[in-house]
């Protein structure tokens, strides 16, 4: 990978050449298959992972067979495997893996790359959060409704018929990301595609009627 391209990922674009050429030292690029498993808990491999193509599931597995999904990661996106967590590529996916103990001798030496870090950090704890609250307090058809509003605001893009989300999830993620079987998940998006509320196509989603997609997202105390 050359200096043009690690300069692409935002993290790194503001570094100068001789600070990039540092991390391409220490760097390898892994190419996973859809649906293998990139690291999971106590795994030896110590780096931290820069998704450059594809999306990567960020989640936490229990003996009795429970998934919590914490993030989908898109490229661009950083996650380090010392976390106790498992992470798989839900589709082809290719990251730039990055040693650990480099990487954060890397941070000491060059501060810069610290504020990115902290608001790659802090998007992520709120996320996870925001998900904890909606599992604990929230039935399927209201963490659904919020998904999609949240999805709205960080990429929906306001078009003449309705918010456009390129959500790029299939059913199956969308049912992970909640907390949800398929079956449910499908069955709550059909519903709503009857009813006027959303319409999909594929791994795209428009939201037609926002404000009942707010009110499906209440929580009623």
């Amino acid at each position: 990978m050359d200096l043009n391209e690690l300069r692409r990922i935002p993290l790194l674009r503001a570094l100068r050449d001789e600070q990039l050429e540092i991390l391409q030292g220490n760097a390898q690029i892994r190419d996973y298959k859809k649906n293998k498993r990139i690291f999971e808990p106590g795994c030896k491999d110590n780096f931290i992972m820069i998704v450059l193509e594809g999306k990567v599931r960020i989640y936490l597995a229990y003996p009795d067979g429970k998934e919590f999904t914490i993030a989908f990661l898109e490229p661009g996106d950083i996650y380090s495997s010392h976390s106790k967590t498992f992470a798989e590529a839900r589709e082809a996916a290719q990251i730039l893996a990055i040693s650990a103990k480099a990487f954060h001798l890397f941070m000491l030496n060059n501060p810069t790359i610290l504020i990115g870090m902290v608001k790659a950090l802090g998007d992520s704890l709120g996320n996870t959060l925001r998900i904890i609250e909606n599992l604990a307090f929230l039935d399927i058809d209201k963490r659904l409704a919020r998904f999609l509003l949240d999805a709205a605001k960080e990429k929906g893009v306001i078009k003449e018929e309705g918010t456009f989300i390129n959500l790029g999830l299939s059913v199956e993620d969308i049912a992970l990301a909640v907390g949800s079987s398929r079956q449910t998940a499908s069955m709550l998006l059909n519903r709503w595609e009857r009813d006027g509320v959303i319409k999909r196509n594929r791994k795209t989603v428009f939201l037609l009627d926002e404000p009942r997609l707010q009110e499906l997202g209440e929580r009623t105390e």
